[in-house]
Protein backbone atom coordinates (compact mmCIF):
# COMPACT_ATOMS: atom_id res chain seq x y z
CA UNK A 1 0.00 0.00 0.00
CA UNK A 2 2.92 2.56 1.14
CA UNK A 3 4.60 1.74 -2.59
CA UNK A 4 1.36 2.17 -3.81
CA UNK A 5 0.86 6.13 -2.30
CA UNK A 6 4.18 6.99 -3.03
CA UNK A 7 3.80 6.14 -6.86
CA UNK A 8 0.35 7.91 -7.06
CA UNK A 9 2.15 11.10 -5.69
CA UNK A 10 4.74 10.81 -7.78
CA UNK A 11 2.85 10.29 -10.44
CA UNK A 12 0.79 13.43 -9.79
CA UNK A 13 4.10 15.28 -9.09
CA UNK A 14 5.22 14.51 -13.02
CA UNK A 15 1.97 15.39 -13.91
CA UNK A 16 1.89 18.79 -12.19
CA UNK A 17 5.09 20.22 -12.85
CA UNK A 18 5.28 19.35 -16.69
CA UNK A 19 2.20 21.01 -16.99
CA UNK A 20 3.11 24.02 -15.23
CA UNK A 21 6.87 24.06 -17.07
CA UNK A 22 5.63 23.26 -20.85
CA UNK A 23 1.64 23.82 -20.65
CA UNK A 24 -0.69 21.81 -22.87
CA UNK A 25 1.83 20.08 -24.84
CA UNK A 26 3.06 17.97 -22.09
CA UNK A 27 -0.39 17.19 -21.12
CA UNK A 28 -0.50 15.88 -25.25
CA UNK A 29 2.79 13.61 -24.75
CA UNK A 30 1.97 12.71 -21.40
CA UNK A 31 -1.68 10.83 -22.44
CA UNK A 32 0.39 9.75 -26.00
CA UNK A 33 2.68 8.01 -23.85
CA UNK A 34 0.74 6.54 -21.76
CA UNK A 35 -1.75 5.38 -24.31
CA UNK A 36 1.46 4.20 -25.92
CA UNK A 37 2.08 1.36 -23.11
CA UNK A 38 -1.01 0.54 -22.43
CA UNK A 39 -1.81 -0.55 -26.13
CA UNK A 40 1.16 -2.33 -26.41
CA UNK A 41 0.20 -4.09 -23.02
CA UNK A 42 -2.64 -4.56 -24.44
CA UNK A 43 -1.27 -5.96 -27.02
CA UNK A 44 0.94 -8.39 -25.09
CA UNK A 45 -2.12 -9.64 -23.34
CA UNK A 46 -3.31 -10.87 -26.40
CA UNK A 47 -0.74 -12.75 -27.46
CA UNK A 48 -0.82 -14.76 -23.85
CA UNK A 49 -4.34 -15.97 -25.14
CA UNK A 50 -2.70 -17.09 -27.99
CA UNK A 51 -3.99 -13.62 -30.49
CA UNK A 52 -1.43 -12.05 -32.73
CA UNK A 53 -1.75 -8.49 -33.09
CA UNK A 54 0.25 -6.45 -35.65
CA UNK A 55 1.91 -4.51 -32.36
CA UNK A 56 4.09 -2.49 -34.86
CA UNK A 57 1.55 -0.94 -36.86
CA UNK A 58 -1.19 -0.91 -34.35
CA UNK A 59 1.11 1.19 -32.21
CA UNK A 60 2.21 3.66 -34.86
CA UNK A 61 -1.66 4.26 -36.06
CA UNK A 62 -2.15 4.93 -32.54
CA UNK A 63 0.37 7.73 -32.31
CA UNK A 64 -0.91 9.57 -34.89
CA UNK A 65 -3.95 9.39 -33.62
CA UNK A 66 -2.96 10.28 -30.25
CA UNK A 67 -0.54 13.54 -31.39
CA UNK A 68 -2.41 14.29 -34.29
CA UNK A 69 -5.54 14.91 -31.95
CA UNK A 70 -4.04 17.83 -30.67
CA UNK A 71 -1.19 19.08 -33.12
CA UNK A 72 -4.00 18.77 -36.36
CA UNK A 73 -5.93 21.73 -35.74
CA UNK A 74 -9.44 21.12 -36.61
CA UNK A 75 -12.03 19.61 -33.43
CA UNK A 76 -12.84 16.24 -35.14
CA UNK A 77 -9.32 15.55 -36.02
CA UNK A 78 -9.09 12.38 -33.44
CA UNK A 79 -11.96 11.17 -35.68
CA UNK A 80 -10.53 11.78 -38.85
CA UNK A 81 -7.30 10.07 -38.20
CA UNK A 82 -8.89 6.87 -36.89
CA UNK A 83 -10.86 6.45 -39.69
CA UNK A 84 -7.69 6.70 -41.65
CA UNK A 85 -5.96 4.21 -39.82
CA UNK A 86 -8.51 2.33 -39.47
CA UNK A 87 -8.68 1.47 -42.91
CA UNK A 88 -4.49 1.55 -43.26
CA UNK A 89 -5.00 -1.31 -40.77
CA UNK A 90 -7.64 -3.20 -42.20
CA UNK A 91 -6.09 -3.23 -45.37
CA UNK A 92 -2.82 -4.23 -44.25
CA UNK A 93 -4.26 -6.90 -42.02
CA UNK A 94 -6.41 -8.44 -44.76
CA UNK A 95 -3.73 -8.98 -47.09
CA UNK A 96 -0.73 -10.02 -45.11
CA UNK A 97 -3.26 -12.63 -43.14
CA UNK A 98 -5.69 -13.79 -46.17
CA UNK A 99 -2.57 -14.82 -47.51
CA UNK A 100 -2.02 -17.13 -44.88
CA UNK A 101 -5.47 -18.12 -45.47
CA UNK A 102 -6.41 -16.56 -41.92
CA UNK A 103 -7.72 -13.51 -40.21
CA UNK A 104 -5.51 -14.40 -36.86
CA UNK A 105 -4.77 -10.35 -36.04
CA UNK A 106 -7.71 -8.62 -37.61
CA UNK A 107 -9.75 -8.48 -34.34
CA UNK A 108 -7.17 -7.40 -31.55
CA UNK A 109 -5.03 -5.20 -33.79
CA UNK A 110 -7.79 -3.62 -34.61
CA UNK A 111 -9.21 -3.81 -31.26
CA UNK A 112 -6.27 -2.34 -29.62
CA UNK A 113 -6.50 0.57 -31.72
CA UNK A 114 -10.09 1.17 -30.95
CA UNK A 115 -9.84 0.62 -27.28
CA UNK A 116 -6.69 2.41 -26.13
CA UNK A 117 -5.53 5.44 -28.04
CA UNK A 118 -8.78 6.14 -29.51
CA UNK A 119 -10.98 6.29 -26.45
CA UNK A 120 -8.02 7.54 -24.25
CA UNK A 121 -7.59 10.77 -27.11
CA UNK A 122 -10.74 12.37 -25.87
CA UNK A 123 -8.75 13.67 -23.21
CA UNK A 124 -6.52 15.93 -25.67
CA UNK A 125 -9.66 16.30 -27.17
CA UNK A 126 -10.94 18.00 -23.80
CA UNK A 127 -8.30 20.68 -24.18
CA UNK A 128 -8.62 21.47 -28.07
CA UNK A 129 -11.98 21.91 -27.47
CA UNK A 130 -11.96 24.46 -24.69
CA UNK A 131 -8.85 26.15 -26.84
CA UNK A 132 -11.22 26.35 -30.21
CA UNK A 133 -13.81 27.50 -28.00
CA UNK A 134 -12.50 30.85 -26.83
CA UNK A 135 -11.41 29.95 -23.28
CA UNK A 136 -8.87 31.52 -21.74
CA UNK A 137 -5.38 29.63 -21.58
CA UNK A 138 -5.33 26.81 -19.10
CA UNK A 139 -9.53 25.97 -18.93
CA UNK A 140 -8.67 23.33 -21.20
CA UNK A 141 -5.72 21.37 -19.02
CA UNK A 142 -7.88 22.01 -15.86
CA UNK A 143 -10.93 20.34 -17.50
CA UNK A 144 -8.62 17.23 -18.75
CA UNK A 145 -6.76 16.96 -15.09
CA UNK A 146 -10.70 17.15 -13.82
CA UNK A 147 -11.70 13.77 -15.41
CA UNK A 148 -8.44 12.24 -15.04
CA UNK A 149 -8.07 13.40 -10.87
CA UNK A 150 -11.92 12.43 -10.83
CA UNK A 151 -11.63 8.99 -12.57
CA UNK A 152 -8.49 8.11 -10.50
CA UNK A 153 -9.85 9.14 -7.10
CA UNK A 154 -12.86 6.39 -7.76
CA UNK A 155 -9.94 3.86 -7.81
CA UNK A 156 -8.40 5.36 -4.73
CA UNK A 157 -11.33 5.94 -3.08
CA UNK A 158 -13.00 2.71 -3.53
CA UNK A 159 -9.62 0.67 -2.06
CA UNK A 160 -9.72 2.63 0.98
CA UNK A 161 -13.03 2.32 1.31
CA UNK A 162 -13.34 -1.39 0.38
CA UNK A 163 -10.79 -2.45 2.92
CA UNK A 164 -12.63 -0.72 5.34
CA UNK A 165 -15.94 -1.92 4.85
CA UNK A 166 -16.45 -3.87 1.74
CA UNK A 167 -18.20 -7.16 2.17
CA UNK A 168 -20.68 -7.24 -0.53
CA UNK A 169 -18.39 -8.50 -3.90
CA UNK A 170 -18.74 -6.69 -6.80
CA UNK A 171 -17.83 -9.05 -9.21
CA UNK A 172 -16.46 -12.09 -9.97
CA UNK A 173 -13.51 -10.22 -12.16
CA UNK A 174 -12.50 -9.01 -9.44
CA UNK A 175 -13.16 -10.56 -5.78
CA UNK A 176 -11.63 -7.64 -4.00
CA UNK A 177 -14.03 -4.97 -5.08
CA UNK A 178 -16.86 -4.13 -3.44
CA UNK A 179 -20.25 -2.56 -4.29
CA UNK A 180 -19.28 -0.85 -0.43
CA UNK A 181 -16.10 0.60 -1.48
CA UNK A 182 -17.71 1.42 -5.89
CA UNK A 183 -20.31 3.84 -3.30
CA UNK A 184 -16.98 5.20 -1.36
CA UNK A 185 -15.25 5.44 -4.76
CA UNK A 186 -18.04 7.74 -6.31
CA UNK A 187 -18.34 9.83 -3.19
CA UNK A 188 -14.98 10.35 -2.80
CA UNK A 189 -15.10 11.31 -6.96
CA UNK A 190 -17.43 13.90 -6.13
CA UNK A 191 -15.37 15.68 -2.86
CA UNK A 192 -12.49 15.69 -5.30
CA UNK A 193 -14.65 17.46 -8.19
CA UNK A 194 -16.14 20.08 -5.55
CA UNK A 195 -12.79 20.67 -4.55
CA UNK A 196 -10.93 21.24 -7.73
CA UNK A 197 -13.84 23.36 -9.37
CA UNK A 198 -13.26 25.48 -5.82
CA UNK A 199 -9.46 25.66 -5.69
CA UNK A 200 -9.17 26.63 -9.74
CA UNK A 201 -11.53 28.69 -9.80
CA UNK A 202 -9.87 30.94 -12.49
CA UNK A 203 -9.85 28.16 -14.90
CA UNK A 204 -13.39 26.66 -14.57
CA UNK A 205 -15.92 27.58 -17.02
CA UNK A 206 -18.76 30.03 -15.72
CA UNK A 207 -21.51 27.59 -16.06
CA UNK A 208 -19.29 25.18 -14.38
CA UNK A 209 -20.84 25.23 -11.12
CA UNK A 210 -20.34 22.68 -7.69
CA UNK A 211 -23.24 21.15 -8.54
CA UNK A 212 -22.52 20.37 -11.93
CA UNK A 213 -19.26 19.32 -10.92
CA UNK A 214 -20.65 16.64 -8.42
CA UNK A 215 -23.37 15.34 -10.88
CA UNK A 216 -20.73 15.10 -13.92
CA UNK A 217 -17.92 12.72 -11.22
CA UNK A 218 -21.00 10.35 -10.65
CA UNK A 219 -21.34 9.01 -14.48
CA UNK A 220 -17.33 9.78 -14.59
CA UNK A 221 -17.01 7.73 -11.30
CA UNK A 222 -19.11 4.66 -12.78
CA UNK A 223 -17.61 4.44 -16.31
CA UNK A 224 -13.95 3.99 -14.33
CA UNK A 225 -15.22 1.36 -11.84
CA UNK A 226 -16.56 -0.44 -15.40
CA UNK A 227 -12.99 0.30 -16.88
CA UNK A 228 -11.13 -1.13 -14.17
CA UNK A 229 -13.13 -4.25 -14.70
CA UNK A 230 -12.80 -4.64 -18.28
CA UNK A 231 -8.88 -4.57 -17.24
CA UNK A 232 -9.87 -7.11 -15.23
CA UNK A 233 -11.82 -9.36 -17.33
CA UNK A 234 -8.48 -8.81 -19.96
CA UNK A 235 -5.99 -9.93 -17.06
CA UNK A 236 -7.56 -13.04 -16.14
CA UNK A 237 -8.34 -14.28 -19.72
CA UNK A 238 -4.70 -13.66 -20.08
CA UNK A 239 -3.72 -15.19 -16.33
CA UNK A 240 -1.78 -12.52 -15.48
CA UNK A 241 -2.17 -10.16 -12.36
CA UNK A 242 -0.98 -7.54 -13.57
CA UNK A 243 -0.54 -5.98 -17.19
CA UNK A 244 3.65 -5.52 -16.30
CA UNK A 245 5.70 -4.03 -14.07
CA UNK A 246 6.30 -0.75 -14.62
CA UNK A 247 5.71 1.01 -11.67
CA UNK A 248 5.92 -0.22 -7.88
CA UNK A 249 2.52 -0.41 -6.36
CA UNK A 250 0.31 -0.07 -9.57
CA UNK A 251 1.59 -2.59 -11.84
CA UNK A 252 1.97 -1.71 -15.65
CA UNK A 253 0.57 1.27 -17.85
CA UNK A 254 -2.85 -0.65 -18.58
CA UNK A 255 -2.82 -0.66 -14.89
CA UNK A 256 -2.61 3.05 -14.40
CA UNK A 257 -4.96 3.88 -17.57
CA UNK A 258 -7.59 1.32 -17.34
CA UNK A 259 -10.19 3.72 -15.47
CA UNK A 260 -9.84 6.56 -17.69
CA UNK A 261 -10.48 4.45 -20.91
CA UNK A 262 -14.10 4.72 -20.57
CA UNK A 263 -14.28 8.05 -18.70
CA UNK A 264 -12.03 9.95 -20.92
CA UNK A 265 -14.95 9.49 -23.80
CA UNK A 266 -17.99 9.93 -21.52
CA UNK A 267 -16.23 13.15 -19.67
CA UNK A 268 -16.11 14.81 -22.88
CA UNK A 269 -19.85 14.38 -23.53
CA UNK A 270 -20.65 15.32 -20.63
CA UNK A 271 -18.45 18.72 -20.98
CA UNK A 272 -19.36 19.30 -24.74
CA UNK A 273 -23.29 19.00 -23.48
CA UNK A 274 -22.99 21.03 -20.38
CA UNK A 275 -20.33 23.24 -20.36
CA UNK A 276 -19.82 24.01 -24.22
Amino acid sequence: MQQRIFSFALLWTIIAVSILLFGAHAGVLLVAIVAYLTQLELYQLFEKMGLKPMKTLGLVCGAVISLGAYYVRTIDSGNDLFVLCFVVLTLTIIRLDLQAGRLRSFMPTLFGLLYVPYLLHFIIKIMKMAELDGYREGTGIFLAVWIVAVAKCADVGGLLVGMKIGKTPLSVISPKKTYEGAAGGIVFSMLIGIILVSIFSNYVPENFSLWLAALIAIPVAIASIASDLVESAFKRQAGVKDSGSLIPGIGGAFDLADSLILSAPLGYLLFKYTLF
